[in-house]
């Protein structure tokens, strides 16, 4: 799930060896902002993306954390991937 606003762009992926265990995306900035810098660690170099592992709790604490922060004139700035809502369950 990508997620766009103003606190920063992340990257919520769920990792493939724990499934209790989501790895978010972003740059050092937006990270460090949110969560300690000895948390986070490089990813990719040349596109300067760093990551923090958070449990299914964690990250939905900092979901729920980053929407409460959202000032009213903010919510234009808020964006989630689509593709996150488009899931479809069959019986």
């Amino acid at each position: 799930m990508k997620i766009s606003s103003s606190l920063g762009n992340f990257k919520i992926i769920q990792t493939a060896q724990n499934k209790d265990e989501l790895l978010l995306l972003g740059s050092w900035k937006d990270l460090v902002r949110l969560f300690d810098s000895s948390r986070a660690f490089l990813v990719n170099r040349t596109e300067n993306t760093f990551g923090v592992y958070l449990c299914k709790q964690e990250c939905a604490d900092f979901l729920g954390k980053m929407l409460q922060q959202i000032d009213y004139n903010e919510w234009d700035d808020l964006k989630m991937d689509s593709s996150f809502f488009e899931k479809r369950y069959l019986a």
